[in-house]
């Protein structure tokens, strides 16, 4: 399986910008009292300098690179080794690791095989090959801790198109890593002193994605940037290379990865779902289905995951008193058999024929677009009908449950609108290049009303399995488990108390 194959690839995080000059040259000028300037911190009179060659690898299409992903051999650094660099969220990014192999042997099967969301089994090759002359510099807080490391490169970059013609590109640029000791909104700090210096943002996330960029080419068959078709059409694609980029992290056992994809397919369909006016509903839903499905296979892992992390901070709140018995051993037992036998389920669908199928239909959908007559008109005519439709949804499931009887009808239908008013708020996610600033309001209040109807939802949820563990007889004492069941009932209460003010402070429709 996936899982042993890659034993030997690790995970960690990385947060770090990239800058470039503004003029050539000038950032040689940064020695090391321009450095301590611009990172605050003392450093070293002289940097650590080193000679790294990097091979970069992709399928003949380019794949990876489509997908924000690197897959590198680099030599001549502290990390020698197979690299894969994930795309990422605003500055941090997740990079996997490997163990160096000989040269010319190819990425180990360990690594490919958690790149398959992407490569979809195409077999890669080099595409770029890079050497970079660095100079590093460290910094350290007063304790000793890593602030931040600042580098150098002078780069020097080979490619070949597939007819083997070769281009040489060369260029400096400047990366600002942070370390454990760096405070919140370092790197903005950082920005601004580089700028005194002549040194601005890059505009490329990557070395090789700045020396593939024009073999990469644009897509000749987007369509025109201020239609509906477009704005839906970016959202999924984005969405869509999100799923796929948490692939690795899932079969990694990553922290929060599950979640992430999990939350990526339901984006996915409910964009599908919320604006079949724009893209054939006819024609997208045999998609929907599969996207379902997807989440669905991958549900029992988070929703374990939540619910043992619930048990154990409503436990950890009980006064001792009320604990009898080894309580939170118990709990601990039967979850974490639960997460296992979760865990080999979301991998098996990971590595399912189905949904091989089902990143094959989201790339056709994409190519091949089932576009209707109302996609050609422009997005802001098209798009605020739309998320009016979703929100219009939502306030009839909400007056349907302000009539519903306390108990299990009124948490049917709470349960209900929260599904309705996450699909509002993934519909002004949408919407928002074509509403900007009355989408974002709306998004904002109407995660506030879903989180609300999430934590009502999550009692309901904790209650049932409360009660599933006391009769099971898995948890010894049931006492203490009363106990939480009539805490957690309390909650719920509160949340349907808090819900209409909230609810009141959501515009109507149509505003």
């Amino acid at each position: 399986m996936t899982e042993v194959s890659a034993m030997a690839v690790t995970a960690a995080g990385e947060v770090e910008r990239k800058f470039e000059s503004a003029g050539p040259g000038i950032s040689e000028s940064l020695d090391a009292d321009a450095v301590r300037e611009v990172l605050g911190h003392p450093v070293p009179d002289e940097p650590t300098e080193r000679l790294q060659e990097a091979v970069y690898w992709d399928t003949a299409d380019l794949a990876l690179h489509r997908d924000r992903i690197t897959l590198r051999r680099r030599t001549g650094g502290h990390d020698d080794g197979w690299h894969v660099k994930l795309p990422g969220t605003g500055d941090r990014r997740e990079e996997l690791h490997a163990p160096l192999t000989p040269a010319g042997s190819g990425p180990p099967e360990g690594v490919l095989a958690l790149l398959r969301a992407s490569t979809r089994g195409r077999p890669v090759e080099p595409v770029a090959e890079l050497l970079t002359r660095r100079r590093e510099w460290r910094a350290h807080d007063e304790q000793g801790r890593t602030v931040a490391e600042l580098v150098v490169d002078q780069v020097t970059a080979r490619t070949a198109d597939r007819t083997g013609r070769e281009d040489l590109q060369a260029w400096q640029e400047i990366e600002v890593e942070t370390g454990p000791a760096a405070p919140e909104g370092y790197l903005d700090d950082v920005e601004a002193r580089l700028a005194a210096h002549g040194v601005r943002r890059s505009a490329s996330a990557s070395k090789v994605g700045r020396v593939l960029a024009a073999r990469a080419g644009a897509d000749p068959a987007a369509p025109e940037p201020d239609t509906a078709a477009a704005v839906v059409l970016r959202y999924l694609a984005d969405h869509a290379r999100t799923l796929r980029a948490w692939d690795p992290l899932v079969r990694l056992d990553r922290e929060d990865s599950v979640h992430q994809m999990r939350v990526a397919a339901r984006r996915l369909r409910s964009a599908l779902q919320g604006f079949g006016r724009v893209l054939a509903r006819d024609r997208t839903r045999a998609l929907t289905d599969e996207l379902r499905w997807f989440a669905g296979e991958l549900a029992p892992a988070r929703d374990t995951e939540v619910m043992h992390a619930r048990l154990h901070e409503l436990l950890g709140e009980m006064p001792r008193t009320l604990v009898l018995g080894p309580v939170e051993a118990d709990v601990a037992r039967v979850f974490a058999r639960r997460a296992a036998t979760a865990r080999e389920q979301a991998l098996a669908a990971l590595d399912s024929a189905r949904y091989r199928t089902l990143l094959d239909a989201l790339d056709a959908l994409l190519a091949e677009p089932p576009t209707t007559e109302r996609a050609q008109r422009a997005a802001r005519a098209v798009l605020p009908r739309e998320v009016d439709r979703a929100h219009r949804k939502l306030a009839a499931a909400m007056a349907g449950a302000d009539g519903a009887a306390v108990g299990h009808e009124r948490d049917e239908a709470l349960h209900e609108a929260r599904k309705k008013a996450k699909r509002l708020r993934y519909a002004s996610e949408v919407a928002q290049p074509v509403l900007r600033k009355p989408a974002r309001r709306l998004r904002k209040r109407m995660k506030a009303v879903q989180e609300l109807l999430g934590d009502h939802q999550d009692t309901v949820v904790t209650r049932a399995t409360l009660l599933e563990l006391a009769a099971s007889g898995e948890v010894g004492q049931g006492f203490s488990l009363g106990v939480l069941h009539a805490a957690e009932a309390a909650r719920a209460a509160d949340a349907e108390d808090r819900l209409p003010a909230l609810w009141a402070a959501v515009p109507a429709p149509g505003r």
